[in-house]
């Protein structure tokens, strides 16, 4: 499809945001350092909120109505306020997060996911996880990318 790299840039993605991070003068996505810097300045640029989390793992409650469950990366639907969720959420009181944002609940899909039930596992999905569907529309690929930006230092 004309992907390139290892983060499988398109090829406008690679000139609008595309850097040569260790000087070079040749941009190698298929570096390490080129493309992890690369792929930050993507998110950067998207509107990354790099002190804002990007998802709390949680544990849901039998009473939640479906409609809150996003299996699918298309649209995250029925997005509300965080207190909203408070009384479908078990470990409501361990997401230490104050936001004034729309969040949303996505349970990866079954087949996909070894071992899922409908109710579990569960995320608690802020801002950054949406900005991250708008590179890739995976659940799991946000997913991952948000779990791998907690390991980093002074990044992202």
């Amino acid at each position: 499809a004309g992907a390139f790299g290892n983060f499988q840039f398109m090829p406008t993605t690679i000139k609008n945001y595309a850097l040569d991070y260790n000087n070079d003068d040749l941009i190698d996505l298929k570096s390490t350092e080129d493309s992890f810097a690369s792929a930050a300045n993507y998110i950067n640029k998207l509107g990354w909120k790099k002190n804002n989390p990007c998802f709390y793992k949680i544990k849901l409650k039998e009473n939640i109505p479906t409609k809150y469950l996003n299996t699918s990366a298309k649209k995250i639907k029925n997005k509300k306020k965080l207190k909203y969720f408070k009384k479908y959420i078990k470990n409501f009181d361990s997401i230490s997060e104050n936001t004034s944002s729309l969040v949303a609940i996505v349970t990866p899909d079954k087949e996909i996911v070894d071992n899922a039930e409908k109710l579990s596992p569960a995320y608690l999905v802020f801002e950054n996880y949406e900005l991250i569907l708008k590179w890739n529309r995976s659940l799991r690929f946000a997913l991952a990318v948000c779990t791998l930006k907690d390991e980093f230092k002074n990044v992202l």
